[in-house]
Order: C-alpha cells, then sequence, then structure tokens
C-alpha cells in the first residue's frame, strides 16, 4: 500500500514538473500546468493514478494553504484607501454577479446549495493573474488598475462568507436553510473576532520571539503550526478549515513580519499547492470536455461576456469613464483559483455534485488560460469594443505609453543599522520613498514605533527583495555578511532579468571587480573605506597636501580593485 502511493505520488510529481515546464513556454500560469497535469494521469484519461481520493487530506490541506496565502496578499490599509472601489464597485459586482449566476445555475438543474457555492465561485476573479500581470505591465496605479485592485480586495472579504457557507449548505435541509446562515455567520462573526485578537496581541510577541532564534526550520514550522491551530479551531466551529487559513493569512499579512513567512513557507507551501491542483484534475471528468467541448467553450465565452458589461456597468455608474469602465471589466473577466478551491470544498463537501464541479472547473480553466491575453492586450481591445458599439474612446485612452504613472520609484535598503539609518534618514530628506529590511527584530520593532518603513526578513533572500518590488525599484542598496553571498545573490538577480542598479556593500574586501562583472553598479568594501576614511583624517592632522592624500587613497582602492 505504501508503495503503491509513493508511486502515485511520484507520477504526479513528475507529470507536474512537465506540463510545468511546458506551459510555460506559453505563459499560462502554473495552476493550469498542474490541472492538466492531473487530468492526464487521473482515473479519466490515463488511469496511471487510479484512487485520487488517496490524497484527499492533501486535496483539504491545499485548499488551507491556498486561502493562508490569498491572505497574506489581503491588505487592510489597501482597503481603507480604495474603500470606495472596494465597497462601491466591488460589492455591486459580487452582488450583481452572483445573483445572475447563481439564478441561471439553478434553472440548469442544481440544488439552491449547489447554485449558491457555484455563483460564488463565478463571481470571483484570479487575484494571482490579475496582480501579475497589472504588476508586470506597470498598471497596478493607473485608475483602471487601482479599481480592479479595489474589486479584487472586496472579492476576497466575499470570500470569508462563502467559507462559511459551504459546510452550512452542506448539512442544512432547505427548508431551515436561512436559519443555518444566519447561525453560521453568527457563529463565523465570533469567530472572526477570536482570530483577529489573536492575530492583533498574541502572534506578534511569538513571532518576535521566533525571529531572535535566527533559524528558518522555526520560521516555518512556527507558521504551519499556527495556521492548522487556526483550521482546527474553524472546524471546531462547525466552519470551513480554510476559512481558519484565510484569516490568518490576513492577520500576519498586516504584520511585519509577512515577506520572511511567505519567503519561509514558499517552497512547501507550493510543492502542496500543487499536489492539490493535481488532484483537483485528477477530478475532472475529461469526457464532458470530449463530448460537451462546444457547450464549455460558449460557456466560457458568456461569462468572460457577461462579468466584463456588469463590471464595465458598475464602474461606469461611478462616473469613470467608459475607456477605464471597460478595461476594469476586460481585467477581471475570468474565474480564478478561489473558484476551484471553492468547488473542490462543495464537492468535498457533497454539496456539488461531481459532474458539475467538473464542468464549471473546465469552464473556469478555460476562462484563467484566455485572461493573460486579455490583461496584456486591453489597451488595443478597449478602443476597438468601443468603436464597435459606436462609442468614441476618451482623450485619455490615446495618452502615450511613457506617461503613465511610473511603477516602483522607491529604494531598497537592506540592513538597517548605523548605516542603514543614515541611508533612510538621507532617502526621507530628499523625498524620496524606501523599503528598508532587517533581520534583527529588535530593531525593525523600534525602527517601526517610529513610524520607519522597516520590514523584517533576510535581504539576502530573492523572495524577499521581489515582495519589495526590486524589479520596479530605483536603486537597491544591499549589505552581505561574505563575498560569497554577495556574488550568489547579485548573479540569482541577474539571471533572472531583474536590472535595477544595486549598490553592494561588503564586510569583506577584495573580489571587487567580480561582483561588478556578475552585476554590481557599485561595491563598497565597508572596511576598507573604513580604514581609509580614518587615514585621510590622520593624514590631514599630519599636514599632508589634500592632493597628495586624494591621490593615495585612489591608488589603495585601484590596488584593491574598488573602481567603482
Amino acid at each position: 500500500m505504501h508503495s503503491l502511493v509513493f508511486e502515485d505520488l511520484l507520477v504526479m510529481m513528475a507529470a507536474a514538473l512537465v506540463a510545468a515546464l511546458l506551459l510555460r513556454r506559453l505563459g499560462l500560469p502554473n495552476i493550469l500546468s498542474y490541472l492538466l497535469a492531473g487530468c492526464v494521469i487521473g482515473p479519466h484519461v490515463t488511469g496511471w493514478v487510479g484512487e485520487p481520493e488517496s490524497f484527499a487530506f492533501v486535496a483539504e490541506f491545499g485548499v488551507v494553504l491556498l486561502l493562508f496565502s490569498i491572505g497574506l496578499e489581503f491588505s487592510l490599509s489597501r482597503l481603507l484607501a480604495l474603500r470606495g472601489s472596494v465597497f462601491g464597485v466591488g460589492g455591486f459586482q459580487v452582488v450583481l454577479c452572483a445573483l445572475l449566476f447563481g439564478a441561471a445555475v439553478y434553472l440548469w438543474g442544481t440544488t439552491v446549495q449547489a447554485a449558491v457555492v457555484i455563483a460564488g465561485a463565478l463571481a470571483l476573479s484570479s487575484t494571482a493573474i490579475v496582480i501579475r500581470e497589472l504588476s508586470s505591465l506597470g498598471q497596478l496605479h493607473q485608475r483602471h488598475g487601482q479599481l480592479a485592485v479595489g474589486v479584487l480586495l472586496f472579492q476576497d472579504l466575499a470570500a470569508i462568507i462563502f467559507l462559511i457557507l459551504v459546510p452550512v449548505l452542506a448539512g442544512a435541509e432547505e427548508g431551515g436553510l436561512a436559519s443555518e446562515i444566519a447561525t453560521a455567520l453568527l457563529r463565523g462573526a465570533v469567530l472572526f473576532a477570536i482570530l483577529m485578537s489573536v492575530g492583533k496581541w498574541l502572534l506578534p510577541p511569538l513571532y518576535r520571539e521566533i525571529a531572535r532564534a535566527h533559524s528558518e526550520e522555526i520560521f516555518v514550522i512556527s507558521t504551519l503550526v499556527i495556521v492548522l491551530l487556526a483550521a482546527w479551531l474553524t472546524h471546531g466551529f462547525g466552519l470551513s478549515m480554510a476559512l481558519g487559513g484565510f484569516v490568518i493569512g490576513m492577520m500576519l499579512g498586516e504584520s511585519s513580519f509577512r515577506h520572511q513567512i511567505d519567503s519561509d513557507i514558499r517552497g512547501f507551501k507550493d510543492i502542496l499547492l500543487a499536489l492539490f491542483f493535481i488532484t483537483i484534475g485528477m477530478d475532472i471528468q475529461v469526457d464532458l470536455l470530449l463530448d460537451y467541448w462546444p457547450r464549455l467553450l460558449l460557456f466560457a465565452a458568456l461569462l468572460m461576456l457577461v462579468k466584463t458589461a456588469l463590471i464595465a456597468l458598475v464602474v461606469g455608474l461611478t462616473g469613470e469613464d467608459r475607456y477605464t469602465a471597460l478595461r476594469c471589466g476586460l481585467n477581471l473577466a475570468q474565474s480564478g483559483e478561489f473558484a476551484i478551491a471553492l468547488l473542490a470544498l462543495g464537492q468535498l463537501s457533497g454539496v456539488v455534485p461531481a459532474d458539475h464541479a467538473s464542468f464549471i472547473v473546465l469552464v473556469a480553466i478555460l476562462t484563467m488560460a484566455v485572461s493573460p491575453l486579455l490583461l496584456r492586450y486591453s489597451e488595443r481591445i478597449t478602443p476597438w469594443l468601443l468603436h464597435t458599439l459606436g462609442v468614441a474612446p476618451p482623450v485619455a485612452a490615446g495618452i502615450p505609453r511613457e506617461a503613465e504613472i511610473h511603477q516602483g520609484g522607491h529604494v531598497i535598503v537592506g540592513g538597517y543599522g548605523r548605516i542603514g539609518r543614515v541611508l533612510a534618514g538621507l532617502l526621507e530628506e530628499n523625498q524620496v520613498p524606501y523599503i528598508a529590511i532587517d533581520n534583527n527584530v529588535a530593531v525593525v520593532d523600534r525602527a517601526r514605533a517610529e513610524g520607519r518603513n522597516v520590514l523584517f526578513g533576510d535581504s539576502a533572500n530573492l523572495q524577499i527583495l521581489r515582495s519589495c518590488h526590486i524589479d520596479s525599484a530605483l536603486l537597491a542598496v544591499l549589505t552581505f555578511r561574505s563575498l560569497e553571498q554577495a556574488r550568489a545573490m547579485i548573479a540569482q538577480m541577474r539571471s533572472v532579468g531583474i536590472n535595477t542598479p544595486v549598490i553592494v556593500r561588503c564586510h569583506e574586501q577584495g573580489h571587487v571587480r567580480e561582483l561588478l562583472s556578475l552585476g554590481a553598479n557599485r561595491v563598497v568594501p565597508e572596511m576598507q573605506e573604513a580604514s581609509l576614511a580614518i587615514g585621510a583624517q590622520m593624514l590631514e592632522l599630519l599636514d599632508v597636501d589634500h592632493s597628495v592624500i586624494r591621490q593615495q587613497l585612489e591608488a589603495r582602492r585601484e590596488h584593491h580593485g574598488d573602481v567603482s
């Protein structure tokens, strides 16, 4: 038995690897690769893995981690800053789409309970795809991008409601459905208050103590235990375990430890999420695709058309021009990863029949596959659609790309010691935004108490730098403990296409030319510069001519390879 499980696991991971490598060339997200791999190896195609139910626990835990990761990306401060688009546009969009899609699938022949779950799944969009594409295109701070982010934030809030409803719908009779839902919402509110209190008062000091251990293993284990405890607590309240993961992710997403948490558990999380989406793919009844592919394509097209139209209508009612409204609609036209997770929960709970879940998942996959293209070419598609509808595009649509709002524009300061504080002070005096990173929790706490933008993390970790948007930063000043670490980090940054100018500060000296050849723009050997500064002061007190001092210092910099 153990041998069979091991072989199935090997087949699943190998299939995921092959699919990800192939679909990556097409620019499609890994989620689709894993779903495709699951379809191929599942019992409905090759049968290489004949019993997907053996991995049901992995699937459920994968949902918890998926919602935890979505929660980490949730931002209460951004929600308040965008409250107009969040509660106005987002609220109307979710309600209208849910009512329309719920009525449609109920007439299709589902139960009321299944209609609620499916409507919730279809009303929400893909946060991962939209944020990634808008960020890479430099459109997050354009008006249509801000509106899209606001709607996605409300969708994250709506996700909490749907997560509360799934287990209730599984056990409720239609006659007492209203009272069951009211009771569940009350339990959810109590649970939310408990987890909010834990996240605000208990987790910060706990993570400060964990951070002092300076151990990635302890960080990973601690985070997993916290997520599992939250899932266990929500399960004890009779609610979905995924709800606990999402709420605790929201709480940790507001802390200074967020980036380090995300970085430390990313590998573990990604593997489990890959297994989760593979198990979902194995449950997809592929014969539906073969028998009903015209209907699937039609449903996918209708879903994207209706969502685009409804979102554009709601945005237009807020006073935005038609161009912005339509681009926002195109941004959010797809279904998303939450739809797949919600349908998986619905199927595991017995609320949504397997064939219905498979059909809707296939529709969601088709919309997610098309979505990156819609996002990338919405600037061209929108004027064409407006012209087709007989509407003249506004003047704002013709603004050239170089006049668009510049993304990033900040400086990353790695290390917030004495030098880091000086650099941050200079940046503040010159009104240049910055993000400082330090792995000393006491330093971070003091700096944040003073109102400084300092986060906990290791600046020698590429994932931490990515979470600080190094791709769009003006400059990064990074401190490394050793030359080996500096070499590895600079080489890794340049190999993945990060072209941000970097000033490297090393405690050691030597090999400066090598770091410059790897891609560093400036290199400052800390000990050497300190000794040269002391030497300059010494020679001045000895009345040596300033020009002679300058020549001698430059000669020593050249001798040690500091040609920056």
